[in-house]
């Protein structure tokens, strides 16, 4: 799935993010600088660190504990006899069953890593959303921006042109007054474009963690190399191991497994223990030969706590110390030497009723909030399905009729030419195509950013996928057909611009295109 290559985009990117800094970026390009600079991605793979740690933590516990002890007393008294003790030895402990809690505890470790690792895919995704549809945006402002451009370039030279018709008398002075009230609404509209513009630039700096004094500059021609795919040819696959599914699932695992620790902690814990070594009364080298074993018994039954401990010892000769827990050191002699010791705290963990209650109420929990997040996953997808076929439906209904706007749009230029309509009703039919263009445009970009959304949900490849294919090269598509045909229209209509004729006046030049004769 889309998921698991994660991190060999990421690897990959490193290696392509030098060469394409140096240039202009593409969509790949953005996303890959983007999830490099992040600083919430470097910090959640830092944190990621610490589960092999306590995992090696929890895996130490099978190993049996080595520790060496030193034991002296030194007694220099007046009216007393001197005395000098002292004792080395190595002691090992082995834990030999603690009622599977070992194991218990590494398999929460291990679903916690799981869903450390979950929340990083989400926080990937989060971020390559953010990138992309900022680029997106920002590509779509500057289409829209362009042809505002080309607009403005147009009024400006119908506005040279209108004023000199107006100073010889060609049209009325109130026609001209009306044009400029029009037109001031156009400016408005630009000047709103350029702002819009300006402010998607920095939101896609922001989105790839650019300072906003860095410079960005992107290749252009993105909707040449977008192939849209129709959504209503294919079937939907919500995608089973979708992050934020998995991390449901694994919450309510551990919870599980929390109220399964609760429910066993009545088992006890066995620890074998032994030493050797030496003591003496003279010094050093030490004389007497000393070892032996124990057995350490821990267990808690509903809140009451049960230790026991049993240790039994040789000396070879001389006297000794036995050091008893609880009571302190006790002299012995050579020979065997032991001792027996056990206590019970009575509800002693008073608080033992309310971790139960605790881990039963997190277990429902978790299971209520895998339902809902099932439920909520599942409307999710099929409330962009049906939003992702609306915008393509809308998409194609106002491509068709841009098209048709373009047509008429040539023939209003052959009647504006043969002296049949006003240049001001010229202007309201192509105003009618820019107004289309700048639809279809939107309905466009919204319908790719609402895809990409979708396919993330799904666990698609999102320059790859069922609704819309991310080419390497430029492809033929209407949009960019639609797009070079109305360029072009305006570079041949700005050529053809020209003083206005004092012999030929343009019929009906009293009336505006809503009335008739």
């Amino acid at each position: 799935m889309w998921h698991k290559t994660w991190v060999l985009w990421i690897l990959a990117g490193s290696l392509l993010i030098p060469l394409r800094a140096e240039g202009k970026l593409l969509w790949e390009d953005c996303v890959w600088i983007g999830m490099e600079r992040s600083g919430s991605l470097g910090l959640e793979q830092v944190r990621s660190e610490i589960f092999p740690i306590l995992t090696r933590d929890k895996w130490k516990q099978y190993l049996p504990k080595l520790g060496v002890h030193y034991f002296g007393i030194f007694s220099k008294n007046q009216e007393q006899i001197d005395q000098e003790y002292r004792d080395v030895r190595l002691q090992i402990q082995q834990l030999l069953y603690d009622g599977g809690e070992t194991e218990r505890e590494k398999q929460k470790i291990e679903l916690r890593r799981l869903i450390h690792s979950e929340e990083k895919k989400l926080l990937r995704e989060k971020i390559f959303k953010s990138i992309s549809l900022s680029y997106l945006l920002f590509n779509k402002r500057q289409l829209i921006d362009l042809i505002y451009q080309l607009r403005s370039t147009r009024y400006k030279l119908e506005g040279q042109k209108r004023e000199k018709e107006s100073e010889i008398g060609l049209s009325p002075q109130g026609d001209l007054y009306f044009r400029k009230t029009w037109e001031v609404e156009f400016q408005s509209k630009k000047i709103h474009s350029e702002s819009a513009k300006e402010l998607a630039y920095l939101e896609l700096k922001q989105a790839m963690s650019l300072d906003s004094g860095q410079s960005l500059s992107l290749e252009r021609g993105l909707t040449e190399r977008i192939r849209l795919l129709d959504p209503t040819k294919i079937q939907m696959a919500p995608n089973e191991n979708h992050p934020l599914r998995k991390k449901s699932r694994l919450q309510m695992e551990l919870a599980e497994l929390d109220e399964e620790s609760l429910e066993n902690d009545w088992k006890p814990k066995l620890v074998l223990g032994g030493y050797i070594g030496k003591n003496g009364n003279a010094g050093f080298p030490l004389q007497n030969e000393i070892y032996g074993l124990s057995l350490g018994v821990q267990a808690n039954l509903g809140g009451t706590s049960f230790q026991s401990n049993t240790q039994n010892g040789i000396q070879s000769d001389g006297n000794g110390i036995q050091r008893i827990p609880g009571y302190g050191p006790q002299p012995v002699g050579p020979g065997e030497n032991s001792f027996q010791s056990g206590s019970i705290g009575l509800f002693d963990d008073l608080g033992r009723n309310k971790k139960v209650f605790d881990s039963k109420m997190n277990v429902v929990q978790a299971k209520t909030e895998w339902k809902q997040s099932e439920i909520g996953f599942q409307n999710q997808i099929q409330s962009l399905e049906i939003k992702v076929i609306e915008l393509y439906r809308k998409y194609n209904l106002y491509l068709e009729n841009t098209k048709s706007n373009l047509h008429q749009l040539k023939i209003k230029r052959m009647e504006q030419n043969q002296g049949l309509i006003s240049a001001l009703e010229y202007l309201k039919s192509e105003e009618e195509v820019f107004v289309g263009i700048e639809n279809l445009l939107d309905f466009y970009f919204q319908y790719i950013a609402t895809a990409l959304e979708l396919v993330l949900l799904l666990g698609e490849n999102p320059f790859d996928n069922r609704y819309y294919q991310l080419e390497s090269k430029q492809i033929p598509s209407d949009l960019t057909e639609i797009l070079e045909t109305w360029k072009e229209s305006f570079l041949q209509e700005n050529s053809k611009i020209k003083e206005p004729k004092l012999k030929k006046q343009y019929p009906f030049f009293m009336e505006d295109s809503y009335e008739t004769r």
